[in-house]
């Protein structure tokens, strides 16, 4: 338990030394977000159906996406599964849901 909190104090701590470059990520995340909902605007018909599946689709692909980059290279180097594929992926995940909501 003594462990937990040192690392959530820790870990707090460099969130708010690093607040500026944490911004600007997710700044970058969410604009990503945007240019490939675009992207994939004149694929989806405009109805409240084509704009939901657009949202679904780019919701749940881009996350995946963007951490199996990295995943793939760490595979070629040492030849194994990158550790934390899945919470990456769902951090990622919640850090778009996240900025949808907060800012739209």
């Amino acid at each position: 338990m003594l462990k937990q909190g040192v690392i959530y104090l820790i870990l707090s701590c460099l969130i708010v030394l690093f607040a500026r470059y944490a911004h600007i990520l997710i700044v970058y995340i969410d604009m990503f977000y945007t240019l490939i909902n675009v992207k994939l605007a004149p694929i989806f018909s405009n109805s409240v159906e084509g704009v939901l599946i657009r949202d679904v689709i780019t919701l749940v692909l881009l996350p995946i996406f963007i951490v199996a980059i990295p995943a793939l290279i760490y595979r070629l180097f040492k030849g194994q599964q990158m550790p934390y594929f899945i919470e990456a992926t769902w951090f990622l995940w919640l850090i778009i849901v996240l900025s949808k909501v907060l800012i739209h």
